[in-house]
C-alpha cells in the first residue's frame, strides 16, 4: 500500500534519529545499517525507500543537524549579541542533533578513505556555512569600500573564528570545559578588532558598536580571574 507522507515522515526521522544515536558512540564505519534498523524498528525494505545506502543516509543526517541551528545563525546580529561567537557556539552544543555528531565528524575528517563521499561532503558545506554566518554577523555592517579593498579580511575572519568555535567544541568532546565566555568573548572582540583595523587602513569610519565591544578587551583580559578554567567531565554526561 502506498506509504501515508506522516507515516514515511516519522519513519524517516526514525532512522536518522537512531543513527544519530549509533554514530556518536561507534563512527560511521563502527554504524551498521543493520543496527540502525533494529535501532529504528524498521525493516530494510523501509531504509531503502528512504535512502539509497549508508553514505547517503549520513550525509542527510549531517544536513539535518545543521538545519536544526540555522535559523538562529541567520538571525544572529552584532549589535544585538555582545558576543556573537559564544552565540554560534551554543547554537551547536545546545543542540543535540548536531552536537551529538562532532566525533564522528572527527572521525570522518581524519579518515582518508571518507574524503570523497557524500557525507564529508555535507561536512564540509557545514562548516562553510558556519563561516559564513560568522562572519555575515560583522560583515554585513561593514562599508563596502573596506571589503573591496581589503578582500582577505572575510577569509581571515571566518577562518579565526571557525577554529576557536571548533576548539572549544572538540575540548567538550574530549571531556574537558574550558571557560567558553572568556574566550569566545576574546574571540569576538579581536574580530571587532580586525574590522577596526580594516576600516582604519582604507580610510572609512569604523561602526560605533563594533568600538563599544573592543573597548572591554582590556577589562576582559585583566578582570578575569582566570584566563582558561579546565574541568574534566565526563563525555558521555556532556552529550557528545
Amino acid at each position: 500500500m502506498p506509504r501515508k507522507p506522516a507515516d514515511a515522515a516519522t519513519t524517516r526521522q526514525r532512522i536518522l534519529d537512531a543513527a544519530r544515536l549509533i554514530a556518536r558512540d561507534r563512527g560511521y564505519k563502527g554504524t551498521t545499517l543493520a543496527m540502525i534498523q533494529k535501532e529504528a524498528g524498521v525493516h530494510p525494505g523501509s531504509f531503502y525507500w528512504h535512502f539509497e545506502d549508508k553514505d547517503s543516509l549520513f550525509a542527510a543526517l549531517v544536513r539535518y543537524a545543521y538545519e536544526q541551528s540555522g535559523d538562529l545563525l541567520e538571525r544572529l546580529d552584532p549589535r544585538d549579541a555582545p558576543n556573537p561567537v559564544k552565540v554560534v557556539l551554543d547554537s551547536i552544543v545546545q543542540n543535540p542533533a548536531r552536537y551529538g555528531l562532532w566525533r564522528f565528524n572527527v572521525q570522518l575528517m581524519l579518515d582518508p578513505d571518507m574524503r570523497d563521499s557524500k557525507t564529508a561532503k555535507e561536512i564540509r558545506a557545514l562548516r562553510v556555512a558556519t563561516q559564513a554566518a560568522l562572519t555575515r554577523a560583522w560583515l554585513e555592517h561593514v562599508p563596502a569600500r573596506v571589503l573591496a579593498e581589503t578582500p582577505d579580511l572575510p577569509v581571515r575572519m571566518a577562518d579565526y573564528s571557525l577554529a576557536i568555535v571548533e576548539g572549544c567544541i572538540l575540548s567538550r568532546v574530549g571531556g574537558t570545559v574550558r571557560d567558553e565566555e572568556f574566550i569566545t568573548g576574546l574571540a569576538t572582540v579581536m574580530m571587532d578588532r580586525m574590522v577596526a583595523v580594516a576600516c582604519e587602513q582604507v580610510g572609512e569610519p569604523v561602526p560605533g558598536f563594533f568600538r563599544e565591544r573592543e573597548s572591554g578587551m582590556a577589562q576582559l583580559v585583566t578582570g578575569h580571574p582566570s584566563p582558561v578554567v579546565a574541568e574534566r567531565v565526563d563525555p558521555a554526561a556532556s552529550g557528545a
